[in-house]
């Protein structure tokens, strides 16, 4: 009770020194994921790198929120980067769209899966978030509170701003009172370097085929089992290159 107290303190504390809050606006994150490379053929494991980045950008209203690869990055080409040429493009597939819709509780992923685009049809994860309103940290000029959640697949952290009052936040995070700015579990660490405040235009992607969330993950699951069968049913999968979460 005394730190959900503490919390709504702080909470009309920013709402009130605040001269304008910050409602509209993007945020360019570096997205930080381990790869996994467990089922790979030892040559192949041996020459991956043990994690990718990726900038990727957020779009964020009030109730509507777009994170997707950050269109103005330009990254710069390596001439001795010699990893395999496969990991390259898988780290291209695996890069997600995710659109979210507060009002509706909608959530549209847009991805890559065996070379063919998906949009997911999904509902916002409801993370029970517990918040540390004593711990606090500052992240590109704005204060943030930390905040957990732990369940049987999830142990994430993560920092968020209330002086920016929107419940929204890099991939499929939120559901706190402010911005997430940072979030961090064991396979993953996404961290904001730039935020822009002002309007932005937010539209939800259209790309691909559309499948509910159990759909997908059906058609998954039948295209292991074929790569299963196709190697003889030894029981050596290959699965997706493991990115993050």
């Amino acid at each position: 009770m005394r730190s959900l107290f503490f919390l709504s303190l702080i909470m009309t504390f920013f709402q009130v020194t605040s001269s304008a809050q910050v409602l509209n606006g993007s945020v360019v994150y570096n997205h930080s994921s381990n790869i996994d490379t467990e089922g790979m053929p030892p040559h192949i494991a041996s020459s991956m790198p043990k994690s990718a980045e990726n900038s990727m950008q957020l779009l964020f209203s009030k109730t509507q929120s777009l994170y997707q690869k950050d269109p103005n990055f330009q990254e710069e080409v390596d001439p001795n980067d010699n990893r395999p040429r496969f990991f390259k493009r898988m780290r291209e597939m695996a890069v997600n769209t995710y659109f979210k819709d507060l009002e509706s509780n909608k959530l549209l992923q847009q991805t890559n899966f065996f070379g063919k685009e998906f949009l997911v049809d999904d509902v916002i994860n409801n993370f029970k978030w517990k918040v540390n309103a004593g711990e606090q940290k500052n992240i590109l000029g704005y204060t943030c509170m930390k905040a957990y959640y732990q369940d049987s697949t999830h142990n994430l952290v993560a920092f968020f701003t209330p002086q920016i009052p929107v419940s929204q936040g890099p991939d499929i995070y939120g559901g706190l009172p402010g911005l997430i700015l940072e979030v961090q579990s064991a396979n993953f660490h996404i961290m904001a370097k730039e935020v822009k405040p002002g309007e932005v235009t937010i539209k939800q992607p259209t790309k691909g085929t559309k499948k509910s969330r159990e759909e997908f993950e059906k058609i998954k699951e039948e295209k292991i089992k074929e790569q299963t069968e196709m190697r003889g049913g030894s029981g050596q999968q290959r699965r997706p290159i493991f990115f993050g979460h």
